[in-house]
């Protein structure tokens, strides 16, 4: 019997590998040029820090962990992303002794137990970048920023960045229980994962696919609603600083997306997602990220604001096949 490749993976050989190599440096030497380091972590880590950091009730823990067999009384498994190890390696080895902010970069796999599909793999690769110790409208907005100059110097010029808030972490659980309440009183209208969903992590409904769910939520509460004034504030300078930078270029759209909700639960304050051009939804994304600032705190480390992203290498480079760049 031939062995085959395992569901949802994919061989590089010739110039598959050599375009995979091109794009790793390219993204190394733009963001080296912008004053990062770069930092490798192991693949696998002990579960345990993926479900404090990611978040207990959130599908990429509950479904798509890939664990490995145990061998010891630690449990561990594959990476489903890169945040919580880099912020890990951080803190252990001696984050409170470090200039701020500190600027790092990651390339590599990430795993996840999830049905293949275009431009979603069960090992997937991601361009990763994090700034620690500093939070401000302005670096927000240059953080943002300097992904859009990425995407754009390899191709990918009529971006749509979707941007929205969840505010403190204390402003997102109010709003949890809000939104909470209106899924429960229209749970007839919503499929039966965004029912559970109800359960365990209630804004995971808002960024269902399915039409029915996606009609419903539309008529929720949205958490703009929910803010504190001072979080109004910094959501708005973050907007006006971004759209002051790229005002000459009208082909960058920002769209104020109340129902953008991330799939992992450390973010707080900002959030963003790159679309494609031509696509006016966020389905094909290529990336995202937003503001953790309590993250580095939960792990153990000192309390220092945080805000990170990943853009999908498998995603880029079909676009750029497809547009044949």
């Amino acid at each position: 019997m031939q062995i085959q490749k395992p569901r949802g993976t994919k061989d590089y050989f010739g110039d598959e590998f050599k375009k995979r190599r091109e794009l790793e440096n390219k993204f190394i030497d733009f963001y080296f040029k912008k004053g990062y380091q770069g930092i490798e972590t192991p693949i696998f880590e002990q579960k345990n820090l993926f479900v404090r950091s990611v978040g207990d009730n959130t599908d990429i823990v509950q479904k798509e962990l890939f664990n490995l067999e145990k061998k010891s009384d630690e449990v561990y498994c594959l990476r489903p992303e890169f945040t919580a190890g880099v912020i890990r390696s951080l803190i252990e080895s001696g984050i409170k002794s470090k200039p701020l902010p500190i600027k790092v970069i990651s390339v590599g796999p990430c795993f996840r137990y999830e049905r293949p599909q275009k431009g979603r793999k069960r090992q997937f690769n991601q361009l990763n970048a994090e700034l620690i110790g500093k939070s401000a409208p302005e670096i927000d907005a240059e953080f943002i920023s300097n992904a859009i100059e990425f995407l754009n110097s390899i191709g990918i010029e009529n971006l749509r960045v979707f941007i929205n808030t969840l505010g403190s972490s204390m402003t997102r659980k109010k709003y949890s229980g809000v939104l909470k309440k209106y899924l429960i009183s229209n749970s007839q209208k919503l499929c039966e994962l965004c029912n559970q969903r109800i359960k365990r992590n209630p804004l995971r409904a808002l960024d269902c696919k399915n039409p029915l769910c996606q009609q419903t939520v539309r008529e929720a509460p949205i958490i703009i609603e929910n803010l504190e004034d001072e979080e109004k504030k910094y959501y708005s300078s973050v907007l006006a600083a971004l759209k002051l930078k790229w005002k000459n270029n009208p082909n960058i759209k920002f769209i104020e997306d109340p129902f953008l909700v991330r799939g992992l639960d450390y973010y707080t304050g900002v959030i963003f997602e790159f679309g494609i051009p031509g696509d006016e939804s966020r389905l094909s994304s290529v990336g995202g990220g937003g503001r953790y600032d309590d993250l580095v705190k939960e792990l153990g480390g000192p309390n220092l604001p945080a805000i990170g992203m990943a853009l999908g290498f498998e995603r880029i480079v079909e676009y750029l096949e497809e547009k044949e760049l």
